[in-house]
């Protein structure tokens, strides 16, 4: 496998028209990348890497192109292939109405990145000897960033800290699988759900996954919860990668309801909130309607050089769902609020938007934009200004 940061190598991996969205010509980012590939090899490469609140991101398309490289020999070495949220989605819900007995565990990982113990990964890759002298180089190079002095675990924001994660949870995951009872076993980065038809197993599982976690990592207690298949009630529902699931079962017949997670809608209400708190400030309209549109409908995001989308949205993130209710609740909270003129809100927001743009605004649907899949097609620029007020 080819190692090298070249910009032959480096090209490959810039998507569609990516160095014309930086202001770059083809000729100028290789320029660009051939200059720091002849630093990469005489170790005076340095990594440009700026905190944004929680993540660490680099705005240099040259040095992204040069973690993709670092991030694609790791994955290749390593055979490391990510979970898919859908797929796992779709096997909880097929094993959830099945008859039987079924118990089941759901957790995650307390601060999952921030407590990777960076220095014991760093020196499982070295031990491995799999990585070329230049990977190492870099990786070693980008842990010794300045905006990373200081902080621990994995940054967020940089989609190689995904792939050393996985790395870091291997030991874990074979554990699992290899005990007995386990029929399903499923990790979303540290969102784990576990199947057994035994009560015993779950609750074994259960004690033991600290000890048999990486050092550094625990699971949270107020996301660990044991489930019996059979009787998920609504007080205590099992709430996974943003769905909701319950569970009835009367005279052998089985019922499975599947729902948005309620802290799911509670972000999608706070966001409509701060959306209209933003207008009331900036009195932006245009980048308002945007932002009602977002949560409404569904968008696109460029996933790799081939060209092909990731798609998400209000169909898109939930289209497992059974329970549309959830919908004319959230319609109902865009429409009340949006119409508020009570209190300190309701004022402000009466006295900037008026009776033409609540229309225009009250327009916008969650259950037009799931049935219909309503795509919006929002450019990198416009998603990060919409997100802005939401941070």
């Amino acid at each position: 496998m080819n190692q090298n940061y070249s910009s032959q190598q480096l090209i490959k991996l810039c998507k569609p028209r990516e160095w014309d969205d930086y202001g770059l010509s083809m000729e100028e980012l290789i320029y660009q990348i051939d200059d720091n590939f002849s630093k990469v090899v005489n170790g005076s490469f340095l990594f440009d890497i700026k905190q944004v609140g929680d993540y660490y991101l680099t705005h240099e398309l040259p040095q992204k192109l040069i973690i993709r490289k670092l991030n694609e020999n790791i994955k290749r070495l390593y055979k490391d292939k990510q979970a898919n949220r859908r797929v796992i989605i779709k096997q909880v819900r097929t094993l959830l109405a099945e008859n039987g007995p079924m118990w089941i565990l759901r957790t995650d990982i307390e601060k999952f990145y921030e407590s990777i113990n960076r220095e014991r990964l760093l020196l499982k890759l070295r031990n491995d000897s799999m990585l070329s002298f230049h990977s190492q180089n870099l990786l070693d190079k980008l842990f010794q960033n300045s905006s990373l002095i200081g902080s621990t675990g994995l940054p967020r924001g940089l989609n190689i800290s995904a792939t050393l994660s996985e790395l870091y949870m291997r030991n874990f995951d074979k554990w699992v699988r290899r005990s007995n009872g386990v029929y399903f076993y499923a990790r979303f980065v540290d969102d784990i759900i576990i199947f057994s038809n035994s009560e015993k197993v779950i609750n074994d599982l259960n004690r033991n996954i600290n000890r048999n976690l990486e050092k550094g990592l625990n699971k949270k207690l107020v996301k660990t919860g044991v489930y019996r298949g059979d009787n998920i009630k609504v007080n205590k529902p099992l709430e996974y990668l943003g769905y909701q699931f319950t569970t009835e079962t009367i005279k052998n017949k089985k019922t499975l309801t599947i729902s948005i997670a309620n802290k799911k809608i509670k972000k999608i209400k706070s966001r409509i909130t701060l959306s209209l708190l933003d207008f009331i400030k900036n009195e932006n309209f245009a980048l308002l309607e945007n932002r009602i549109k977002f949560l409404t409908g569904n968008f696109s995001v460029r996933k790799n050089s081939e060209g092909n989308d990731l798609k998400a949205g209000i169909y898109y993130n939930y289209s497992h769902i059974t329970n549309f209710d959830i919908f004319d609740d959230l319609n109902l909270y865009l429409r009340k609020t949006l119409y508020s003129k009570y209190g300190s809100f309701g004022l402000k927001l009466s006295s900037k938007l008026n009776n033409s743009q609540r229309q225009i605004l009250a327009s916008y649907s969650f259950k037009h934009g799931y049935f219909k899949k309503v795509f919006c097609p929002f450019s990198v620029e416009e998603i990060l200004d919409i997100k802005d007020c939401w941070r």
